[in-house]
């Protein structure tokens, strides 16, 4: 796992030396995901915000960072689960830099699941949690509205094929260029 981490660092980070005029940006948005499958008879709509790194590296592909939090509800008070993803990928504009684009991206999703035990009789109680660390593969697509020079909204909807915890996203943000 350290290994697979290493190797996407690597490999966005030497998207920087590709061009020394790359463009960058820097935004965040908030996130509404749909469990899906087995994970969507445990969970509710879950809600969170991430924050998005990008840096053009052609005039079409621009190669993205994220990484963000996003918490379930559930149909029983005692029992929550949340995320933490951490993404890299690549968006393909149609248009340079505005309008339609596909979204692809790799990466990790950091699942907690909590549970609190009610004492019997004044006994026992307390509260369990479980970890895992889940490989994630994300596909999509979204539009870029350019608001100013720098300044974009983005909204996007993907994908999450993440071994038993399967979902569907609706990203809105914004982002300003660096």
């Amino acid at each position: 796992m350290k290994t697979i981490l290493s190797l996407l660092i690597v490999v966005l980070f030497s998207f920087t030396s590709l061009n020394a005029q790359n463009k960058m940006s820097l935004g965040g948005g908030l996130v509404v995901s749909f469990p899906m499958g087995d994970f969507g008879e445990s969970a509710n709509t879950g809600f969170g915000a991430t924050a998005v790194f990008e840096l053009g590296f052609m005039p079409q592909l621009v190669g993205v960072a994220n990484i963000g939090y996003i918490s379930y509800g559930t149909d029983v008070d005692e029992v929550s689960f949340s995320t933490v993803p951490l993404l890299f990928g690549v968006k393909y504009f149609f248009v340079p830099g505005i309008g339609f684009y596909g979204i692809g991206e790799i990466g990790f999703n950091f699942f907690s699941t909590s549970v609190e035990v009610p004492s019997v009789f004044g006994y026992g109680g307390g509260s369990a949690s479980l970890t895992s660390t889940e490989f994630t593969f994300v596909i999509g697509a979204g539009y870029q509205l350019p608001v100013s020079s720098n300044i974009y909204l983005d909204f996007n909807g993907t994908f999450n094929l993440i071994s038993d915890f399967n979902n569907l996203q609706l990203w809105a943000g914004a982002k300003v260029g660096l």
